[in-house]
């Protein structure tokens, strides 16, 4: 099972300054407190591009082995924690969240038989 969630700044931050503390100070909190670390297989975060015109600054990906090991994510101190640091980067009211189960792959990889430009050879 997947989480992914798409996620803005806070109005007082810049872009460069979201992004320092996501990479550098909220993933590694993550990543780093076994409460919190033991419940995910994957934790992505992907920024969105200088040129997005989304709206949104980035998008967090979580992979879970189950639906209750992400409840479990949730609950206890350490998730307090989480959520409370979240306050300091994110607009926590604007955070959009899909649970996803396991994608349909429909293109994987560069097509085959074609030219180095992906067209007919």
């Amino acid at each position: 099972m997947r989480l992914i969630a798409f996620v803005k700044r806070r109005a007082d931050l810049s872009r460069e300054d979201f992004l320092d503390y996501w990479h550098s100070q909220h993933g590694p909190l993550i990543r780093d407190t076994p409460e919190l670390r033991r419940h995910l297989l994957a934790y992505e975060q992907h920024p969105a591009r200088e040129d997005d015109r989304s709206g949104w600054d980035g998008v967090a990906v979580q992979e879970f082995a189950s639906w209750d090991d992400f409840l479990a994510m949730l609950s206890g101190p350490a998730a307090e924690r989480m959520r409370a640091d979240e306050e300091n980067f994110l607009d926590t009211s604007a955070t959009k969240v899909v649970f996803t189960d396991e994608p349909v792959v429909v293109v994987d990889g560069p097509a085959s038989g074609g030219s180095a430009s992906g067209g007919p050879s």
